[in-house]
């Protein structure tokens, strides 16, 4: 059995008024009824014309920066602790660590022991903290 269609193929209505939320440009009617943006598109050059993909980098632009700014701030502590670590050993006091400029309360996350042994997680390091004799081990991980 052929469907029949009772109107032309190649029109579109909008009298539903929809709009692209990045663009505002119209939505026609018979596209699926969650459509919020402009189907992708690619000019002669084989530039990509991303609606959905554009709206929600704009959106996501603070957390962004923030990410990257935490993660540029962890890999120059790294950089700091393999120096150290290169020049001193894997055993220094903290006078080396205020020199070096690594502070121990910048880690991504720490755990302290009933004990007083503060252990400091950084990227692919691990600093063990003895607040009795004022000595930093420390160790690398993955």
């Amino acid at each position: 059995m052929k469907k029949k269609f009772t109107e032309q193929t190649g029109k579109f209505s909008y009298l539903l008024k929809r709009a692209c939320k990045y663009c505002s440009a119209p939505i026609h009617d018979k596209a699926h009824g969650a459509s919020e943006f402009c189907p992708k598109t690619w000019d002669e050059n084989g530039k990509v014309r991303d609606c959905k993909t554009a709206y929600h980098r704009e959106n996501d632009k603070p957390e962004r920066e923030i990410q990257a700014e935490y993660n540029g701030r962890n890999k120059a502590i790294k950089s700091r602790i393999e120096f150290l670590v290169k020049k001193h050993g894997d055993q220094v006091p903290t006078e080396l660590l205020d020199t070096y400029d690594i502070d121990l309360t910048e880690c991504m996350r720490y755990q302290i022991d009933p004990s007083g042994i503060l252990t400091s997680y950084f990227l692919s390091y691990i600093i063990v903290s003895n607040p009795f004799n004022n000595i930093h081990k420390i160790s690398f991980h993955d």
